[in-house]
């Protein structure tokens, strides 16, 4: 899968991901400092499922109805938990983000928000 990982994600996540076979870029890499919706627009372009923390890219994508290509919101967890998060949602929910699904990951659950169908 292709994904882009915001900066709050870690690069301990970037770099498994890239372990795990995946085609992972950084925003970290590029610009630290990047707005979200220029993650957003970066992700729409190259057809990536951001992988973040933050709640701020599910909020503009359901209040403004922005076009995205999924998200993976991902608990604050210490970064091995957070891996060992991460591992299981690719299990057990890759399709969900292939056909673009917002995924929020929590330790005590996982929720699925598909996107409307045509």
């Amino acid at each position: 899968m292709k994904f882009l990982v915001d900066v709050n994600a870690s690069g301990a996540v970037a770099r498994w991901l890239v372990e795990m076979g995946h085609d992972v870029v950084q925003v970290a890499e590029k610009d630290p400092r990047m707005r979200d919706e220029e993650v957003l627009n970066w992700a729409i372009n190259e057809r990536r499922i951001i992988v973040t923390t933050d709640k701020d890219f599910e909020e503009m994508i359901w209040r403004e109805g922005k076009v995205h290509c999924g998200v993976l919101r991902l608990e604050n967890l210490p970064r091995a938990e957070r891996k060992a998060l991460l591992e299981d949602v690719l299990v057990h929910h890759s399709h969900d983000l292939e056909s673009g699904a917002i995924v929020i990951a929590l330790s005590k659950k996982i929720r699925i928000r598909k996107p409307p169908g045509p």
